[in-house]
């Protein structure tokens, strides 16, 4: 029984993953859309970056469990501290 936890737990794991970096990639637009007019070059090299943090999200999944830990580890803490984030991303 205890074998049938662990992908359960692996899909559960790889969803809050997700929604971290769904988080960061909503705090990144914000910032995208306040410098869009007034400085377009920070803007775009901010979507280059939220693209990254999208190619990461799609190459998460139950079977990188390694990789999906690390994610929730690196960027929980980010989200949860918008000046923190900054300082870091």
């Amino acid at each position: 029984m205890a074998g049938q936890d662990m992908p359960y737990e692996a899909t559960i794991r790889t969803d809050i993953a997700i929604r971290i970096l769904n988080q960061a990639r909503a705090i990144v637009t914000t910032r995208v859309y306040e410098l869009e007019e007034e400085n377009p070059t920070a803007a775009d090299r901010l979507r280059d970056r939220r693209r990254d943090l999208l190619d990461l999200q799609e190459s998460l999944g139950p079977e990188h469990p390694d990789a999906v830990e690390h994610v929730i580890a690196l960027w929980g803490p980010r989200v949860q501290d918008e000046t923190r984030f900054w300082a870091e991303f």
